[in-house]
């Protein structure tokens, strides 16, 4: 089996700048790197889109908004029951929704409810001590996780390219053509 160059200069991009990371993470004590690996895999799921990076991350820190609302809602005892929690936050994604469709149009949903999934997942299972902190932390380590993996690793992938190009676009650039083969 061959494997292709983007397999490789991909998976090791990838791979380089999640230790990059990792290593600014722990040097700073940052403890959300999951938070970082949520972000950059939907903003490769959604294919890398540069040209909306500034649509993603407003929708990050809508999420992070929405997060801080639910959470402020479920801690009055008539909304946190079942029945209740649930309306909320049928009606809460039913907005979320509704304001992109019409007034925050420049938002994404997904990248919205990721991070108030990501937010409401945290929240639950630990005591936050610092709200502003865990805030910023949140969507620090979120647009991290786009440009210090996501950036990054394609910066290196063109780099590689440039050195070690496609044998295709070599063929191309002798003048050759795709399919000539090279007798001796």
């Amino acid at each position: 089996m061959k494997i292709s160059k983007k397999v490789w200069f991909d998976s090791i991009g990838v791979g380089l700048f999640t230790l990059v990371y990792s290593l600014i993470m722990t040097g700073f004590s940052l403890w959300m790197g999951a938070a970082a690996f949520i972000a950059v895999s939907y903003f490769f799921g959604a294919g890398f889109p540069k040209d909306k990076i500034w649509n993603i991350s407003a929708s990050f820190v809508a999420g992070i908004v929405w997060g801080v609302i639910a959470y402020q809602f479920l801690q009055i005892p008539a909304i946190s029951g079942l029945w209740a929690s649930s309306i909320m936050f049928g009606l809460m994604t039913f907005l979320a929704l509704f304001l992109q469709g019409t007034i925050m149009k420049f938002t994404m949903v997904p990248a919205w409810l990721i991070t108030w999934g990501t937010f409401m997942l945290i929240v639950s299972n630990i005591k936050i001590a610092s709200w502003p902190l865990f805030i910023f932390e949140l969507l620090a380590s979120m647009l991290m996780g786009i440009f210090v993996i996501g950036y990054a690793s394609d910066f290196f992938n063109k780099i590689m390219f440039h050195f070690f190009p496609e044998e295709k676009k070599e063929k191309q650039a002798n003048g050759l053509p795709d399919d000539a083969h090279h007798s001796a």
